[in-house]
């Protein structure tokens, strides 16, 4: 059986379960709309859960309070027929009820996502995820060093084996890590990493928000303005890249 990315993360054997997860289960099984129905249908063309973490496997130990049930984590793997609807896509796969850590394939191009979840304090036995992270899409016939290295940090003996609050936080960290990268052109990070990298694409919002208005704009006052509103963000976003 030809390897995939996750098998290059070392994780043991014995938590090895490459079981084919059927789209019909997610309409059976979630209550999707008919969107979400129409996206899974034509987007996705395999779904495989390839390796479930828990105590009965590995020597990690579950972790749980009243905001957290990290009793186990599950690495997925999605092959895409289409990358348009990604997020929208990852919103359904995130209905399965663990932590997971998603790889999304297209062809040998990758982009992956990890989403921490809470307990719903209105039903216990659900989880909703907090925030999602993406990495940009890797090919990985032509990464690049810090790809390669990024990679590399997510082989299973570069994290916690704490407990998996820990272990699934470490994984958070270096995507995060990595997403910085784009601007910081390394994988270290700093205390202040996550909140500035938060930062920064917000700042990218609103300059790609204010571009947009500019080009509509036929008022030239209301347009000299804009650019300068423009001006001042393109100096915070700057500012900001070299903070990180």
């Amino acid at each position: 059986m030809k390897k995939t990315i996750l098998d290059k993360l070392n994780i043991p054997a014995s938590c090895k379960i490459n079981r084919k997860l059927f789209k019909k289960q997610f309409i059976e099984n979630f209550s999707l709309n008919a969107n979400e129905k129409k996206i899974i249908s034509e987007d996705v063309e395999n779904i495989t859960l390839e390796y479930l973490l828990n105590k009965d496997n590995i020597n990690i130990t579950p972790f749980n309070d009243e905001d957290n049930d990290y009793s186990e984590i599950a690495f997925i793997r999605v092959e895409l027929l289409s990358t348009k609807r990604l997020k929208k896509l990852s919103n359904i796969i995130q209905y399965i009820p663990y932590p997971l850590i998603v790889v999304y394939a297209d062809e040998n191009n990758i982009c992956i996502n990890v989403s921490p979840k809470r307990i719903n304090k209105n039903d216990s036995s659900k989880l909703v995820v907090e925030e999602s992270y993406f990495t940009e899409w890797i090919d990985l016939d032509d990464s690049t060093e810090i790809e390669q290295a990024f990679l590399e940090s997510l082989e299973i003996k570069n994290h916690p084996f704490t407990n998996f609050f820990e272990f699934y936080n470490s994984y958070v960290n270096k995507l995060i890590a990595f997403n910085a990268s784009h601007y910081s052109g390394s994988l270290e990070q700093s205390e202040n990493t996550r909140e500035l990298l938060a930062a920064i694409q917000e700042v990218e919002s609103n300059i790609n928000d204010i571009t947009s208005k500019i080009k509509k704009e036929t008022d030239i006052r209301d347009k000299v303005n804009l650019n300068i509103e423009l001006k001042k963000l393109n100096e915070r976003l700057e500012s900001l890249k070299v903070t990180l």
